[in-house]
């Protein structure tokens, strides 16, 4: 494994932990002081704006027309719908289901790059994901103080949540070719740019009707960090390491967010630590890193 591959692991452990603190940030913003519509509106254009300003302090490069309909799919898939069907299902489930269904992004990239990228499905691979789903949901299971019985088994947040997981382990593998030919702040600005305008259908009504005088400070401070943190330096960080590792390798660190979860929830709550979490959070990590010997090793 080279330098650049060590900083794109590196780059995807930071990702996990900000989309894991990022579930808590939804939450206090959504359903109680705005609408599902109005964050996915707040998102996305904040964060286009933060690309385009970006994208002019930097070296500025133009797409070949040829991939114009490249980045229209991925900003659909990975801003549009992405972004909308995540803080959708969460106004209509719990931290804890979306959590679990996420978990299951990995195997929708591993098929979809083996269907599409024709990356091959190892051994490694697969025994990596069903180590690190386990693992995941047992730390997820695990810090319910209800147990098994409080988690719905399915639920219109849950089936949202679920399509999200879909949708996003598609744009992961549509954007890989994508940063094969360009930098990850223009695959960053044309995504948004393609993919922030038709949320302006379904979100500038909302968010017009909001009496901003009665949001507290802390809802502001929790949309800021969605939209610089969560999103922004998400996506370059994620589009980053696309350069030296697979999506699936990306993908996979997705079993980080329980363990920040779990360790949020203990701080914040004052849940108490039992033992049987440590092999959960081994899980989590022994996943990790047989996809990644996987990548490297070939096998």
């Amino acid at each position: 494994m080279n330098t650049s591959q060590i900083k794109a692991h590196i780059a995807l452990i930071v990702v996990n932990v900000i989309y894991g603190v990022n579930f808590i940030a939804v939450k206090e913003i959504i359903p109680h002081h705005f609408e599902w519509q109005s964050l996915a509106l707040f998102r996305g254009f904040g964060t286009l704006f933060l690309c385009i300003a970006a994208w002019l302090w930097g070296r500025r490069k133009k797409i070949e027309r040829a991939d114009v309909g490249k980045f229209i799919v991925a900003g659909l898939l990975g801003v549009t719908v992405s972004q909308s069907l995540l803080v959708w299902g969460l106004q209509h489930t719990s931290a804890i289901n979306a959590s679990i269904i996420m978990t299951t992004t990995p195997l929708f990239v591993m098929l979809f790059a083996a269907f599409i990228l024709r990356f091959p499905m190892t051994k490694h691979k697969i025994w990596g994901i069903i180590l690190g789903g386990a693992g995941a949901c047992v730390l997820i299971l695990s810090s319910n103080p209800k147990g098994v019985e409080s988690v719905r088994f399915i639920s219109l947040g849950d089936a949202i949540i679920f399509a999200n997981a879909v949708s996003f382990g598609l744009y992961l593998v549509l954007t890989k070719p994508l940063m094969a030919k360009y930098d990850s702040i223009t695959v960053m600005f044309y995504t948004f740019v393609f993919g922030t305008l038709p949320i302006l259908l379904y979100g500038l009504q909302p968010t017009l009707e909001v009496d901003f005088s009665t949001v507290p400070v802390i809802t502001y401070i929790a949309i800021g960090f969605v939209i610089v943190f969560a999103t922004f330096i998400t996506y370059i960080l994620n589009a980053a390491s696309l350069e030296y590792v697979n999506p699936t390798t990306v993908s996979i660190y997705v079993y980080i967010q329980p363990v920040v979860a779990t360790i949020l929830s203990m701080t914040m709550h004052h849940e108490q630590f039992h033992w049987y979490k440590i092999p959960s959070m081994l899980l989590v990590f022994a996943g990790v890193y047989l996809v990644s010997k996987s990548n490297s090793s070939g096998n």
